[in-house]
């Protein structure tokens, strides 16, 4: 697309510096004035898509991506989503998860997933029903209030497939590695092709 407007934006430059050196007539200067119009018109549409490729550039790496071949996973702290214990969403996830949509808005044939985990603190019985919870309000925020229109589910883990250990190696307990824990995973599943 840059391309294209670069060549067009050429092309209008060479076409209006070759009419102003054919002659000073009113029709041709008529026909200059035009052409400038046009130059600075595709000059504007080339600097806005440059600004929505740095945006969305900006939501990617603020998501901290992982991209495979057939799936995209945005992760999530759950500290910033949620307080402790909680599935409610707090104000300040909102900022967040408006950039999630941004995300999802470039992959319509796409099935999402929403997927809760919990660090390893209060149980099996206390952490799955949690992300679970977590996760559907998550789901419930995109579809709602960000427009995401592909299929999408939750699904809560509880403290299952921790990325970072609960525990130091002497045993005692990690904030830092439990917070790690304490997240939301949207998983885009990509259509074969993409």
């Amino acid at each position: 697309m840059r391309i294209i407007l670069l060549a067009t934006l050429l092309a209008c430059s060479a076409t209006a510096g070759a009419i102003a050196q054919s002659s000073s007539d009113p029709a041709i200067a008529k026909k200059e004035a035009e052409l400038e119009r046009q130059r600075i018109d595709l000059e504007k549409r080339s600097l806005e898509l440059q600004r929505k490729e740095i945006e969305l550039e900006k939501a990617r790496q603020d998501l901290r991506t992982a991209e495979s071949a057939q799936s995209l996973r945005l992760n999530l702290s759950g500290d910033v989503l949620f307080d402790y214990d909680k599935a409610a969403l707090k104000p300040a996830a909102e900022e967040a998860l408006k950039k999630v949509a941004v995300v999802l808005s470039l992959f319509p044939e796409s099935t999402v997933r929403v997927e809760g985990y919990t660090d390893a603190k209060g149980g099996k019985a206390v952490n799955l029903p949690l992300s679970r919870d977590r996760a559907t309000a998550v789901k419930d925020w995109l579809v709602k209030n960000g427009g995401v229109t592909v299929p999408i589910s939750a699904e809560g883990f509880g403290e299952e497939n921790p990325v970072a250990a609960n525990t130091t190696p002497d045993g005692k307990d990690d904030p830092v590695g439990r917070a790690k824990n304490r997240r939301v995973s949207i998983v885009v599943d990509k259509p074969p092709g993409l």
